[in-house]
């Protein structure tokens, strides 16, 4: 198993192994983030001496972390210590099976995988997920830290969450708080989303049930057989015979 902490920064250790260059620029930028918004990402630790942690993947994270003057960094432990990263990607894999494991946690089990080169297409093929659930899933790290709170404690469903990363900080925030405080929907909250980006509503889904004898009759006599696009001229047809002003 592993375990989801946060740890001093003191007591994690790197080994002499680890690439000690690290670009400059980017550890500034990284820095910079952090400061903002926190480690988006987790680092992965095992256990080492008594009360000391070995670092195994996320040495920028740590040297960034210490300059932007944090204190605690969140971690992956490992209860165990593991002989290869294969041993741990199957570790990592093992704890995405397991019940109880909120939507960021298992975000950043899967951008840890992702790190280690694991293709996202295999991650999904592991856990048995779609691809495109996985790469989602790991866009909500991209969340402002309180939103990304809100959906570790499950008061923000994951889905409407992931509609909130067009947004910036602080219009994450003030949505998120909404859509708790008011229990929106995920249409009412694509509706506020493209509202606070300017966008006009292009079209609405409006589904309908159909009789699958009526349905077999539509596709006979509907162009190519497209029942959507002859139900859609139908509707047309009747406003603007009816009320002509409404597609003007």
């Amino acid at each position: 198993m592993v375990r989801f902490e946060d740890l001093e920064i003191g007591i994690i250790d790197v080994e002499q192994g680890i690439r000690q260059t690290l670009d400059k620029e980017l550890l500034d930028e990284l820095t910079a983030s952090i400061k903002q918004y926190g480690i988006l990402q987790p680092l992965v630790v095992e256990p080492f001496d008594e009360g000391r942690y070995k670092l195994l993947i996320g040495n920028r994270r740590l040297v960034a972390a210490k300059l932007a003057g944090l204190e605690k960094v969140p971690v992956i432990i490992l209860d165990e210590p593991l002989e290869s990263k294969d041993s741990l990607a199957m570790k990592l894999v093992e704890n995405l099976h397991r019940e109880g494991l909120d939507p960021i946690d298992e975000a950043e089990a899967y951008a840890t995988l992702k790190d280690m080169g694991v293709k996202v297409s295999e991650i999904a093929r592991r856990v048995g997920k779609e691809r495109t659930y996985v790469s989602h899933s790991m866009r909500l790290l991209g969340l402002h830290p309180r939103v990304r709170k809100s959906v570790r404690q499950h008061e923000l469903p994951r889905e409407h969450a992931l509609s909130l990363l067009r947004l910036e900080p602080y219009q994450q925030i003030a949505l998120a708080e909404e859509v708790m405080e008011k229990g929106l929907t995920m249409v009412e909250t694509r509706d506020k989303v493209r509202r606070l980006l300017g966008k006009e509503l292009k079209w609405r889904l409006v589904p309908i049930r159909i009789e699958p004898a009526v349905y077999d009759r539509l596709i006979q006599i509907a162009p190519e057989g497209d029942v959507a696009e002859l139900l859609k001229k139908a509707v047309e047809r009747i406003l603007t015979e009816t009320s002509p002003q409404l597609l003007s």
